[in-house]
């Protein structure tokens, strides 16, 4: 287990700011060239990763690719297939899809981040559940990044266009299309709590995921119905997602400190914002089976840590900068207990050649 905390270690030490500014563009790439090298190069996984090494087998000739029944998406089909044509180790299906991953979340930190080291150490807790893991869901989350540019612009037919490349890797990266009708929405802090709340009511009362069971049935997405039948059944992820989880209570926090915080948001910072908020209310709804609240979830999860730093970036112009440092550090520490806490009991690293 060591390897993972020290990775871990590493990406706190780069948060010191003993580090000279003009070396913080080399220790960025740095820690992106370690993150992808380390997931890259891991040979063991408690996810989809012996999945993916069978599956990629099998992908040998163009009907497969095209194949719909496969259980896999075409762009891990395709993936697969160039590798079987080229003759590779089965292990570079897993890096590339690490490396388009990585090389996504690389840019959108360093576009949108006021703080990229800290926006690093943020991402570390969605990095070893997906890309550790479940790499199609980390490429999907990875691909969508890139809408964010079309949402904030409202481009509606290039923010779908994006949308659908990611669903080419997981099919749940349709989720966020709900995005595009809430993006630009003024929602008060006092409103935004209120549905919170309303809908841990809700949940409490009705079952969600059947009402959602029946929509897909009724639109006759039959795909999309049986799977989200399959997991709503599932013994291993099938499980109640509890609304006192630690996760839910995160994200909530920085959704109220954001309110509270950047009192007077631009435009991105607004819709910023409002991703939280609809990923605090899905995290609710979809409470009945945690298996919804993880692989859906992520797609909206990933904009606190963008979200995070421009609370930080914002208390410190309001505030001394000691009390500056104390908020920094708060968010530290949180994201190094949350990180520590999905290490602990996981699978043994391993190295792929060994």
């Amino acid at each position: 287990m060591w390897p993972y905390f020290f990775l871990l270690f590493f990406i706190v030490m780069i948060q010191m700011q003993f580090i000279k500014k003009n070396n913080l563009g080399l220790n960025y790439i740095t820690a992106f060239l370690i993150l992808f090298s380390f997931a890259a190069l891991r040979g063991n996984g408690n996810g989809d990763y012996f999945s993916y090494l069978r599956y990629s087998t099998y992908i040998t000739s163009l009907d497969r690719i095209f194949d719909p029944n496969f259980p896999m998406e075409i762009g891990f089909r395709i993936i697969s297939y160039a590798v079987n044509i080229l003759g590779l180790h089965q292990q570079a299906v897993i890096v590339i899809m690490n490396f388009i991953s990585l090389i996504c979340v690389y840019v959108f930190i360093k576009r949108y981040s006021p703080d990229r080291m800290l926006s690093i150490l943020l991402f570390l807790p969605l990095y070893f559940q997906f890309d550790m893991h479940a790499a199609r869901t980390a490429v999907a989350i990875g691909i969508t990044t890139f809408s964010l540019k079309y949402l904030y612009e409202k481009k509606l037919f290039k923010f779908i266009a994006i949308i659908f490349l990611a669903s080419t890797f997981h099919k749940t990266a349709w989720i966020l299309v709900i995005m595009y009708f809430i993006a630009d929405k003024k929602v008060n802090k006092y409103i935004g709590i209120i549905t919170i709340l309303g809908a841990g009511l809700l949940s409490s009362f009705f079952s969600i995921s059947n009402i959602i069971l029946n929509i897909l049935t009724i639109l006759r997405l039959n795909t999309f119905a049986h799977r989200y039948y399959i997991y709503m059944q599932s013994e291993v992820y099938g499980y109640s997602y509890k609304l006192y989880d630690p996760r839910l209570l995160l994200v909530i926090g920085i959704y109220i400190s954001a309110q509270l915080i950047i009192k007077h948001p631009d435009k991105l910072e607004s819709l910023l914002i409002n991703f939280i908020w609809v990923n605090a209310l899905l995290m609710i709804m979809f409470s009945e089976h945690t298996v919804f609240v993880t692989r859906l979830t992520c797609y909206f999860n990933i904009y606190t840590i963008i979200l995070v730093p421009f609370i930080v970036s914002k208390y410190r112009s309001a505030t001394k900068h000691a009390l500056y440092g104390l908020v920094k550090l708060s968010a530290i520490y949180i994201y190094i207990a949350y990180t520590a806490g999905i290490l602990i009991g996981t699978v043994e690293y391993k190295l792929f050649f060994i």
